[in-house]
C-alpha cells in the first residue's frame, strides 16, 4: 500500500505543477460564481417549479445549485483530465520502470486511482469554498448551518471515485484512449443520466450507474421540498435560455435546511463506491493484457510519422521515402505550417467543444454570446494563443531559425498571421450577426479584439519567453469580462461597445505586434 500512496503522491504533485491544473482551478473559481441561481437577460441558472416557489430567494439555494453543477460538469472535466495519464507514462517510459520493479500493475493503477480522487476532490473543494463566499456575498447577514451547506455535496463523495475509476479503466485499454473511447463515454454518461429520471421509481442499481449522481441528487431535492412544503417539484431546469413568465406568481419560499437523505440514498452511495473498486480490479487485468498484445496500429503511425515505407524493407529498395516539396507559395506554406504547430496535439474532445462553441455563437442570443460564449471560447484557446512568441524560446530553436536568411522575421510574422486567423475563425459568427443587425461599432470592437488578442499573446511570449504569463493574465481578464469589467472588454460588449475603446484596442494590438516583430528581428541568437 505504501507503494501506491507514493505513486499517488508523486502523480498528484506532478499534475499540480502543470498549467492545466492551475487553469482548472481558475475554472472552478469561475464556476463558484456561475453556479448562483439567477435570471439575467433571459439566461437562467436552476429553476424549480417557478409558478410555486420563489426562485433563489435565500442562501440555501446556492449549495444546491453548486452541487448540481459539480455533479454535471466534474465527470466531463475529470474524465478527460485523467484519462491519458497512463498513455503519457508510456511515452516517457515510466511503464517500463514499473514493469521492472516491485510496484506492479495493481499498485500502479491504485496509485493512479488515489491521485485522481485527490485531484478531483481538490477541484470540488475549490467550488465548495467559492460557493460559501458566494452565500456571504449575495445574502449578507443570512447564515446557513454547516449541515445545510454541506449536505447537497454528499453524492459528490461517491461520484468522484466512480468517475476516476472509469477514467482509469479507459486509460488501461488502448483502443479506448482516443476518439472511440470519448464517444462511448459521452453516450454512456448521458444515457445513464437520463434513464433514472425517465423511469418512475428507478431502483438502486440504475441510480448507482449514473456517474453524475444528478438523478439521485434531484430525487433527494424533490423529496426534501415535499417534506418541507407539501408541494412536489414537477418542473426542474438547471441551465436554460428563458426567464420566469410574468404571469407566474410564486408564493412559497423554499428553504433547504439540509437535504433529507434516506436508506436508499446511502445504499446508492455505497454501491457506487463498490462499483468503483470493481472497475479498478478490472482495469488491472485489462492493463496487463493490453501490454502483452502487439500494438500494430501505433507502430504504423510511428512509421508514417517518420516517412518510413513498410514494403521496402525486404526488396532492397530504400527504406525511406522522400517527401515531395510543396507547390504552395512560400508565405502560404509558412502560415499553414504555423497553424499546424499551434493546433498540434489537441484531442478529439477539444475540437468537439471548440466546434460546439462556434455553433452556439450562431444560434444563442447575442447578449449571451458576447457576455459568455465568445469570451469563454477565446479562453478555451488560451493554450493555442499562448504559444505565440514563446514556443520558439521554450524549444530553443531560434538559433536554428536565425541561420536561415530572413528566417526570424518570416517566422514571427507567419505566427502572428496564424494567430489572427484562429481568432477570426472563432469570432466570425459574431461579426456576421452584428453586421446583419447593423451594429458596426460592435463589428469594429470584435475586429479590434481579433488583432489585439494574438498580438498581446505574442508580445508577452516574446518578452517573457514563456507562455505562463499570458495564460494567467488572460484567465484573469476573462473572469473580469464575465463579471462586467468594461475596461478589459477587448471584443466589445452588448450596449457598451465604444468606438474609442475599440479603436484603442486595435491600435494597441497593432503596436504590440510590430514591437514583437522588431524585437525578434533585432536580437542576436547564437
Amino acid at each position: 500500500m505504501s507503494a501506491s500512496l507514493g505513486q499517488a503522491r508523486a502523480d498528484y504533485l506532478e499534475k499540480s505543477r502543470n498549467f492545466s491544473f492551475l487553469a482548472l482551478m481558475a475554472l472552478c473559481l469561475f464556476a463558484a460564481f456561475w453556479f448562483v441561481p439567477r435570471s439575467v437577460d433571459g439566461f437562467q441558472i436552476m429553476s424549480l417549479q417557478e409558478d410555486v416557489f420563489i426562485q433563489g430567494g435565500n442562501p440555501s439555494w446556492i449549495p444546491v445549485t453548486s452541487a448540481l453543477g459539480l455533479a454535471f460538469f466534474l465527470p466531463f472535466i475529470g474524465f478527460f483530465y485523467l484519462r491519458n495519464t497512463m498513455a503519457f507514462d508510456e511515452i516517457v517510459g515510466v511503464d517500463q520502470l514499473i514493469a521492472s520493479s516491485a510496484t506492479g500493475n495493481a499498485r500502479y493503477l491504485i496509485g493512479k486511482f488515489l491521485s485522481g480522487i485527490l485531484l478531483l476532490y481538490t477541484f470540488a473543494a475549490t467550488v465548495v469554498i467559492g460557493s460559501f463566499f458566494m452565500t456571504l456575498w449575495h445574502f449578507p447577514g443570512q447564515f446557513l448551518s454547516i449541515y445545510a451547506f454541506i449536505s447537497p455535496y454528499m453524492f459528490i463523495l461517491a461520484s468522484v471515485p466512480f468517475c476516476v475509476a472509469v477514467a482509469v479503466l479507459f486509460g488501461s485499454v488502448r483502443f479506448l484512449r482516443g476518439a472511440v473511447g470519448s464517444v462511448i463515454y459521452v453516450i454512456g454518461l448521458f444515457v445513464m443520466l437520463t434513464l433514472p429520471m425517465e423511469i418512475e421509481n428507478s431502483g438502486v442499481l440504475l441510480r448507482s450507474l449514473d456517474l453524475t449522481a444528478m438523478s439521485s441528487l434531484m430525487e433527494t431535492v424533490s423529496r426534501t421540498a415535499y417534506e418541507q412544503t407539501g408541494q412536489t417539484i414537477n418542473s426542474v431546469m438547471f441551465i436554460g435560455g428563458y426567464g420566469p413568465d410574468s404571469d407566474f406568481q410564486p408564493t412559497l419560499n423554499l428553504v433547504f435546511n439540509g437535504l433529507n437523505y434516506n436508506t436508499v440514498d446511502f445504499t446508492v452511495i455505497g454501491t457506487m463506491l463498490l462499483i468503483s473498486i470493481g472497475l479498478i480490479i478490472l482495469s488491472v487485468q485489462l492493463y496487463g493484457l493490453t501490454k502483452i498484445l502487439p500494438d500494430k496500429v501505433h507502430r504504423r503511425k510511428r512509421e508514417k510519422q517518420l516517412n518510413i515505407t513498410p514494403t521496402a524493407g525486404h526488396t532492397g529498395k530504400p527504406a525511406y521515402k522522400a517527401v515531395a516539396p510543396s507547390n504552395r507559395p512560400i508565405w502560404l506554406h509558412g502560415i499553414v505550417t504555423e497553424l499546424k504547430l499551434m493546433l498540434k496535439g489537441q484531442s478529439f474532445i477539444w475540437y468537439l467543444i471548440s466546434i460546439t462553441g462556434i455553433v452556439l455563437s450562431l444560434f444563442l442570443g447575442m447578449n449571451i454570446v458576447q457576455v459568455y460564449i465568445l469570451p469563454l471560447l477565446m479562453l478555451w484557446f488560451v493554450n493555442i494563443f499562448s504559444r505565440l512568441g514563446s514556443r520558439e524560446h521554450s524549444h530553443d530553436i531560434l538559433t536554428i531559425i536565425a541561420t536561415i536568411p530572413g528566417g526570424k522575421l518570416k517566422q514571427i510574422i507567419y505566427a502572428w498571421i496564424a494567430g489572427i486567423i484562429v481568432a477570426l475563425i472563432l469570432a466570425l459568427p459574431v461579426m456576421v450577426r452584428l453586421s446583419v443587425l447593423g451594429q458596426f461599432i460592435g463589428v469594429l470592437a470584435v475586429l479590434a479584439g481579433i488583432i489585439f488578442l494574438p498580438s498581446f499573446a505574442m508580445f508577452l511570449g516574446e518578452f517573457t519567453k514563456t507562455n505562463r504569463v499570458f495564460e494567467m493574465i488572460f484567465i484573469i481578464m476573462t473572469y473580469a469580462i464575465v463579471n462586467g469589467a468594461s475596461v478589459v472588454m477587448y471584443m466589445g460588449y452588448p450596449e457598451l461597445s465604444s468606438f474609442y475603446q475599440a479603436g484603442a484596442y486595435l491600435i494597441v494590438g497593432v503596436l504590440l505586434g510590430v514591437i514583437s516583430v522588431y524585437w525578434r528581428q533585432s536580437r542576436v541568437y547564437s
